[in-house]
């Protein structure tokens, strides 16, 4: 049965080689690489630059072409284009399973399929396959229609061309590749996404086992080289070129244009894609996260992404640490926020009749829970009250917890946790712990939601692709800024001047004032037993939030303020040098009133702490400080005397 068939393969290819001298080869479509562009036209480096690199034959690694043709096609250099018993075996095959499974494709074929044809796998594109093989054959020399394949070849990672492969997962060129990593790459092309090292190491270090086996028997190393290949230690790393100025930004929009219309067209089909980032901005996200993590332990992880507050434009974006050695992208992974979360929850309470001015006590409270357990919040610091009243402003300044738990239990947890999903947070459990940030956001997520203070209460979706065309400019995909309402411009702008105070002096962020030089507000933001360090915060113009932290639970040690906010500061000075220093928007219905820290009434000159308070027109407080006025300090709660501001360690 096999040999009618083999026979049967042997007329229909003759016949197909009478064809072949009727039908030219089609002229060859030269790959073009896609381009992508930020906001001001620049063309963002990673995805194209260099994502072909065509090589001549001698510059191709002996070992490597060696490889490959043991692998995928040893009768390479003895058949004219196709191999009848090859084809024969995936005929039985495709029958057997009745679809196309094998394909028994030489590497002429395989660099025919690759410059003329798509990757459908139907019984007419295998023809003309065919067809088009035994064409090349006769038009161009075996060694070049291998170096054709080597340079077209997809090994996974972005990667088209054995030169960008080395690059790609070795950080070196071809001509510098040892053996054991040849035989790595060539066993790639058979499936990229399974093989890919990067993902799962175990199975490319399993097909490259196959490929020294293949050149074992094929006579081109002999077993002692075989043994060594496999003992040596395969270490991946991009080369910097790969990496580009955006890497995360870049693999971002690389897996959705992979996703959306294939890698082919991705890598050589010339789609020019408009995005939003700015690479002036994204400089200087780089430069800060470098300098805020120098010195640190090297596992130490960061996330940084940075929202035009006005239509949700991501300007910048930093993943990670270092690209090279972890493409996974942490401004979309799932963290505690700590206490960057309260200030949702403060919104709500100015909804609600709350004044940033009231008081409330921080002192021992205890909640009996659903589950019959007792719920004590308290504060950071060696000791866990402070025994004194707070206006809610100086509560947000110091992150109080106490007080945040408290004005969450008189709102109602349902209701603040129907409030914050407003800003983008879905399916919030309504928990007293809410504003204390005990669920998993995403510090995309955060920067989003902090922008909603500053856009006069419009939440924007984040947004990074602008449009797609062709390479004959025609559009293939438009998008469109997406926002709705949440809160009032006039609960926007008391948010954004309790933000505020947190850099003014007694906030937790206020050794940050002076490093951003300009008007700015934020939130510090440090979970239970150090484990997460947040700093999210705006300018009239940009929002931005930086997360830091160990992908495994490890604690950092360090507090928001410490870790994260030099970060934020750095990257919002140098982000915004070029923009004028605005203040926030102030709608006509907001009154601005010089209130006392202490007593939460209009202050006095002798009132030693007093701060400028936003309230809805009407709602400031009426009378006039009596404590400091008379001389009364012994009218405070417990009869404390001392005004200095406790120093919380966060």
């Amino acid at each position: 049965m096999r040999r009618k068939l083999c026979l049967l393969i042997i007329i229909v290819l003759l016949g197909t080689g009478n064809c072949a001298f009727t039908w030219r080869l089609p002229k060859a479509e030269l790959p073009e690489a896609s381009i992508v562009l930020d906001i001001n036209g620049e063309v963002i480096n990673g995805l194209t630059r260099e994502n072909q690199i065509n090589l001549k034959r001698e510059q191709i690694p002996q070992d490597f072409v060696n490889a490959i043709i043991a692998v995928e096609d040893k009768n390479f250099y003895r058949h004219h284009g196709v191999d009848p018993v090859g084809i024969a075996r995936a005929v039985i095959t495709n029958i057997k399973y009745r679809k196309i499974i094998a394909g028994g494709s030489t590497i002429t074929q395989q660099t025919a399929k690759n410059l003329f044809l798509s990757n459908e796998k139907t019984f007419t594109r295998k023809i003309k396959e065919l067809v088009y093989a035994i064409q090349l054959e006769r038009k161009y020399s075996k060694d070049e229609i291998l170096a054709m394949y080597c340079n077209t070849i997809y090994f996974g990672e972005g990667a088209y061309g054995v030169e960008v492969a080395a690059r790609t997962f070795f950080a070196r060129r071809a001509e510098q590749l040892s053996l054991a990593q040849c035989a790595l790459l060539a066993g790639l092309p058979n499936s990229p996404g399974y093989n890919d090292p990067y993902l799962y190491p175990q199975v490319a270090k399993k097909r490259q086992a196959v490929v020294l086996q293949r050149m074992l028997e094929e006579g081109k190393i002999n077993l002692k080289q075989k043994e060594m290949a496999l003992k040596e230690k395969m270490e991946y790393a991009r080369n910097s070129t790969i990496a580009g100025d955006a890497p995360y930004f870049t693999a971002l929009v690389k897996d959705y244009l992979i996703e959306k219309y294939g890698q082919r067209m991705v890598y050589q089909g010339g789609l020019r894609v408009y995005t939003t980032l700015d690479l002036d901005m994204q400089k200087a996200a780089n430069q800060a996260v470098a300098t805020g993590l120098q010195g640190q332990d090297k596992e130490l992880q960061v996330a940084l992404v940075a929202l035009d507050v006005r239509n949700g434009h991501l300007r910048a974006m930093v993943g990670g640490r270092d690209f090279s050695r972890s493409s996974y992208n942490r401004v979309f992974s799932l963290r505690q926020p700590g206490s960057t979360f309260k200030p949702f929850m403060y919104s709500l309470a100015i909804d609600q009749g709350f004044t940033p001015a009231d008081t409330i006590m921080c002192e021992e409270v205890s909640y009996k829970l659903s589950n019959g357990k007792i719920y004590r919040p308290t504060d950071y610091g060696s000791e866990p009250y402070h025994w004194r009243p707070f206006t809610l402003k100086e509560a947000v300044m110091l992150s109080d917890n106490v007080v945040a738990v408290q004005v969450n239990d008189i709102l109602g947890p349902k209701n603040t946790a129907k409030h914050i999903e407003k800003f983008g947070f879905p399916d919030l459990s309504p928990v007293l712990s809410l504003p204390l940030g005990p669920i998993a956001v995403k510090p995309i997520e955060m920067a989003a939601a902090y922008a909603t203070f500053t856009n006069r209460g419009v939440y924007s979706k984040p947004i990074y692709i602008l449009k797609i065309t062709d390479k004959k400019g025609q559009v293939l995909k438009e998008n469109h800024i997406s926002q709705k309402p949440v809160i009032d411009k006039e609960n926007a702008y008391i948010i954004c001047d309790m933000l505020k105070g947190v850099l003014e002096p007694g906030g937790t962020g206020s050794h940050l004032k002076k490093i951003i030089g300009r008007n700015a507000a934020g939130k510090t933001g440090t979970t239970d037993e150090f484990q997460d360090a947040w700093f999210t915060g705006f300018t009239p113009r940009l929002s931005c939030s930086v997360w830091v932290g160990y992908d495994l639970n490890k604690n950092v040690n360090l507090t928001g303020g410490a870790i994260a906010g030099p970060i934020w500061a750095q990257f919002m000075r140098e982000a915004s040098v070029s923009a004028p220093d605005e203040d926030f928007y102030r709608p006509t219905g907001i009154d601005i009133v010089n209130i006392c820290l202490d007593s939460g009434l209009v202050a006095t000159e002798s009132c030693p702490r007093a701060i400028e308070m936003a309230f809805y027109g009407g709602t400031e407080p009426e009378d006039i400080c009596y404590y400091h006025l008379l001389g009364l300090e012994w009218m405070l709660k417990n009869g404390d005397n001392s005004t200095e501001t406790p120093k919380l360690s966060f």
